[in-house]
């Protein structure tokens, strides 16, 4: 063999031990410097569990001075003051620093437990209904009235979807007045308005409780009766403070 062909191997094997050194390297760093930088800005304990899991090559990407297809899982995330849930992030790619450039692809899942379901049904509902649950694929929400002298548990089965700009659509498909033989619109009329976003399809907005990087794109129940809510997530979310601002739900 000649002796420049046995120095191109050497070199090439070479450079495969270091490229493969490097990949361990990466796979060690990287993980443990996102996780730092998302507990930081979720402002959670040192010891607060997060998982970070890269696909493909993490050296590849860092030739480009990014770090890509990376899923990161946070358990009981805080979201509002006594309201948390199970987040997964994912991103194709990230910058190193990701508060100075931009992500790409990114979205999110946050997946509320039956006993975190308290404020999203008080949002759909406008308030009107207290109780609620995950039932066959539907929201089964509820509140007490009086009728005729008596204390009746109302209950209403929901149907929800995203549309247009990641508002929620609204859509009841049954009222019940428990041990009551009560028609719906004999509800209606002891109930007036009050009931009306239980009896009635609507369109809520919830963008004036997001921040403005952030696009709801569905809900989905399980059933477990947990939901997850998901949304995709703007490039400049990270970098740019404006995004993380709340959102309003004027026109424009």
């Amino acid at each position: 063999m000649a002796i420049w062909v046995k120095r191109l191997i050497a070199i090439v094997v070479s450079v495969a031990v270091l490229a493969g050194l490097g990949e361990i390297a990466l796979r060690l760093i990287i993980p443990n410097a996102i996780a730092g930088a998302v507990r930081s800005q979720l402002k959670l304990t040192p010891d607060h569990p997060v998982d970070v899991s890269l696909g493909g090559s993490a050296l590849l990407y860092a030739v480009t001075g990014r770090v890509g297809d990376v899923t990161v899982d946070v358990p009981d995330t805080p979201l509002i003051e006594g309201l948390t849930a199970d987040a997964s992030l994912h991103a194709a790619s990230v910058p190193f620093n990701p508060t100075s450039g931009e992500i790409r692809e990114g979205s999110v899942a946050l997946t509320l437990s039956p006993e975190q379901l308290g404020a999203v049904i008080s949002t759909l509902t406008s308030g009107v209904a207290d109780t609620g649950e995950v039932r066959d694929g539907s929201l089964v929400v509820g509140r007490t009235m009086e009728f005729f002298g008596q204390q009746v548990p109302l209950t209403a089965t929901l149907q929800l979807a995203v549309v247009g700009d990641g508002d929620v659509e609204v859509t009841p498909e049954g009222l019940s007045a428990a041990g009551l033989d009560l028609s719906t619109e004999m509800i209606a009329q002891a109930g007036g308005s009050v009931l009306e976003p239980l009896l009635q399809p609507r369109t809520v907005c919830v963008r004036d409780q997001l921040p403005k990087g952030l696009k709801l794109t569905g809900i989905s129940f399980s059933s477990t009766g947990s939901a997850t809510i998901e949304a995709d997530l703007a490039p400049g979310i990270l970098s740019d403070p404006a995004q993380r601002d709340t959102g309003s739900c004027e026109a424009g």
